[in-house]
């Protein structure tokens, strides 16, 4: 477990980025993207960011919250026995239902919104852009997963393989790669897929609030926001459009994205239906 912790846990991560860019590159779902050094840089320093963040606040790290659990008797798992997978795999279904609770409040509260905007702001989708998350979405997700660690009473080594899992699942996601139609279907029942995650970065607004799941799509299935992936066209146009777009998609603008209030600023939403002929009719 100590291969993953500090410095090993950046190279791991970034041996994670790396074959999915050979991947791409190999096998690309959508071909003749054009490779853009500097957009992969910007995506980057997002996530040199968020670590340099953590690094600072440690104690807001679930792995610190882990130790002081520990240290303290807190949490179910500090009380009972149990086998090394049971807590892992407790780590893993606990850490994803709340990364969804959490994502779904970012697309529902604007002020919330502001901070995830930038991982949206992305018009192509590709393993970069698993790193494209903005310091203070990182910080969110960080408070937020700490009750889970002291209810729960999770190990540190259980914080790691999530993280193993996580950094795996959420490069994949996002990689210009495609399932076979067939293990697409199956896979896709319980698992995001590539299809999946990429019909949520969709400009069309009808998917943008759909897809929400990061590990299992089985919460999306559960609580009526799933869009299956026969939904997504070869077409797809991905990032924001109108007001909430990142223009031009620089480092600052990135940076300095969660303090902007465009004019018109809403989280972008399907049109309503048009009523029919019988809706319009008085009683």
């Amino acid at each position: 477990m100590d291969f993953f912790k500090g410095v090993t846990g950046l190279y791991f991560a970034l041996g994670v980025l790396a074959s999915a860019l050979v991947l791409e590159a190999i096998m690309p779902w959508r071909r003749g993207v054009k490779i853009s050094l500097a957009r992969w840089a910007r995506n980057a320093s997002m996530g040199f960011y968020s670590l340099i963040l953590l690094g600072l606040l440690p104690l807001l790290s679930t792995y610190g919250g882990a130790l002081i659990a520990q240290a303290h008797g807190f949490g179910v798992f500090n009380q009972i026995t149990a086998p090394f997978w049971v807590t892992a795999l407790a780590a893993i279904i606990a850490f994803d239902l709340t990364a969804y609770g959490v994502h779904r409040s970012l697309h529902k509260w604007y002020f919330l919104w502001r901070t995830h905007r930038t991982h949206h702001g992305d018009a192509h989708v590709d393993a970069t852009t698993s790193l494209r998350f903005h310091p203070f979405e990182v910080l969110i997700r960080a408070i937020i997963d700490l009750p889970a660690v002291f209810l729960l009473g999770l190990p540190a080594e259980a914080i790691v393989v999530n993280f193993v899992a996580l950094a795996l699942v959420n490069t994949f996601t996002h990689t210009n790669i495609a399932l076979a139609p067939a293990v697409e279907r199956v896979v896709s029942r319980v698992f995001v897929t590539p299809h999946i995650h990429r019909l949520h970065h969709s400009a069309a607004p009808e998917h943008l609030d759909t897809n929400l799941g990061t590990i299992f799509s089985l919460w999306d299935q559960m609580f009526g926001t799933f869009t299956p992936s026969n939904h997504l066209r070869e077409d797809e146009i991905f990032g924001m459009e109108g007001p909430e777009a990142i223009t031009p998609d620089s480092f600052a603008n990135l940076a300095l994205d969660p303090f902007r209030k465009p004019d018109h600023a809403a989280i972008p939403k399907p049109a309503p239906m048009p009523l029919t002929t019988d809706e319009t009719k008085y009683p």
